[in-house]
């Protein structure tokens, strides 16, 4: 799967209000399951995002300098349903999740950008699944 690029008017919003951070490659920024504290904007570097902390079959997605991590499970106040892991050093701006959530109630046109992007990764979810059920039967086939 590829990035989930974040628009610029909300990136440079997030920026504002966000902690920087710089991390090393390989840290795990949060593992699926894990209670929702915020979301991390990549500035430079690049993450993982997968199902599971072992790379599996299933599809990863990369995220590289301008995406968003964590933003479902910020939304919807419910645990992180992927782990995000860092595969380059990076540097990072942490948002916590009542300040996003106070920036999407102060300016609501940020909600806009906000579905942009969750449709995008909607989008890429599925094209990665249909990927994998498209493999499988290939796989069928031949045996």
């Amino acid at each position: 799967m590829g990035t989930l690029q974040v628009p610029e008017e909300l990136k440079l919003q997030l920026v504002a209000i966000g902690s920087p951070l710089q991390r090393a490659r390989n840290t795990v920024l949060f593992r699926r399951g894990d209670a929702v504290s915020g979301v991390y904007l990549i500035s430079t570097g690049a993450a993982e995002l997968r199902l599971d902390e072992k790379p599996t079959a299933l599809p990863t997605q990369h995220a590289g300098p301008g995406s968003i991590l964590g933003l479902p499970a910020a939304l919807s106040n419910m645990p992180y349903s992927l782990t995000a892991q860092l595969v380059e050093d990076a540097e990072l701006f942490f948002i916590p999740r009542e300040k996003l959530m106070d920036l999407l109630r102060s300016q609501p046109q940020l909600c806009f950008r906000v579905m942009g992007v969750l449709t995008e990764e909607i989008t890429q979810t599925r094209a990665a699944l249909e990927r994998v059920r498209t493999m499988g039967s290939k796989v069928a086939a031949f045996r």
